[in-house]
């Protein structure tokens, strides 16, 4: 017959690493590149007539982001390039990044980034336009993780 002492051994315990609840899929950092082109506008009579005269030459071209999220879902980070070299801000929630670009200087786009996940990534896209709008650009960008 088995001793008591085997009956009253106790279960092993849990380790404080199987305690701790999961980092959600989007904490760490990510780095992309975007590719910023001239926004298509609608030039009809009363439109700005300085968007008809924007070739798309300035403030076009190769950009990047490097962001950091973390576990609440709150995004910082920077990005240089095309669109000019700024900070940015926002979230994640569920399984959609939004955030906004924000220029170092005057001569930098504002912006918008909305994406949404892309396996262990995010897929989106960048509308931004210069402080007087009248710069318009529109960029796709993936960022992966680090």
């Amino acid at each position: 017959a088995p001793s008591s002492s085997a009956l009253a051994a106790p279960a092993p315990s849990a380790s404080a690493a199987q305690l701790a609840p999961a980092k959600p899929w989007f904490a760490g950092g990510f780095t992309g590149q975007y590719e910023a082109k001239l926004a298509p506008v609608e030039i009809k009579a009363g439109a700005i007539k300085e968007w008809a005269a924007d070739d798309g030459k300035q403030a076009s071209g190769i950009g990047k982001l490097d962001l950091h999220i973390d576990d609440q879902g709150l995004v910082d980070g920077t990005s240089e390039g095309a669109l000019g070299a700024g900070h940015v801000s926002g979230r994640v929630e569920a399984d959609t990044l939004r955030v906004q670009l924000s220029p170092n200087d005057d001569s930098g786009l504002h912006g918008v980034l909305v994406a949404s996940r892309d396996g262990e990534g995010f897929k989106g896209s960048i509308q931004a336009s210069s402080g007087d709008s009248l710069r318009v650009r529109q960029a796709t960008v993936e960022l992966k993780k680090n």
